[in-house]
């Protein structure tokens, strides 16, 4: 269908439909962690409107997912990038900075300047009641880690 829409010179109108379908589709399948699929309808979405922000930062979070799933180190330190590229894409969003601390403590779990201060930001911008509260968490278990090793050493 998508296609017979598309051979005809459509209306901006049937080609902001298609975005929306694939966004949509693409939202769907990034909640249920089936990045290739939600790629996919992303990069879809792109080809219809490439300065698409929002295809354009799901891209880069899922990007990020997929490297931060590998737990290999090398792959962690381009998902922190992919998550600063997202963050630069949508600003007053806390979400990537959320997993730019996750991904720092996968790295060194004893990093805590960088892990509480990728919290901390994450905590000072938007993120949904979910992430907002295991950002906290996150951040409450590294403040406590932390606390431990210090004590630990005097």
């Amino acid at each position: 269908l998508e296609d017979s829409l598309l051979q005809s010179k459509p209306s901006s109108k049937i080609v902001s439909s298609i975005v929306l379908a694939h966004k949509t589709l693409g939202k769907e399948a990034r909640d249920n962690e089936k990045y290739e699929d939600a790629i996919g309808h992303y990069s879809r979405a792109l080809k219809l409107s490439p300065n698409d922000t929002a295809s354009i930062y799901n891209t880069l979070m899922i990007q990020g997912h997929i490297l931060y799933r590998s737990g290999k180190k090398d792959k962690l330190w381009d998902a922190i990038q992919s998550y600063n590229k997202a963050a630069i894409v949508l600003e007053n969003l806390g979400e990537p900075h959320y997993y730019i601390g996750k991904s720092y403590h996968k790295i060194s779990d004893k990093d805590f300047d960088l892990i509480i201060e990728s919290y901390d930001r994450a905590l000072d911008l938007e993120l949904s009641p979910k992430l907002k509260g295991a950002t906290i968490e996150a951040r409450k278990n590294a403040m406590l880690r932390e606390k431990k090793l210090k004590d630990f050493w005097k």
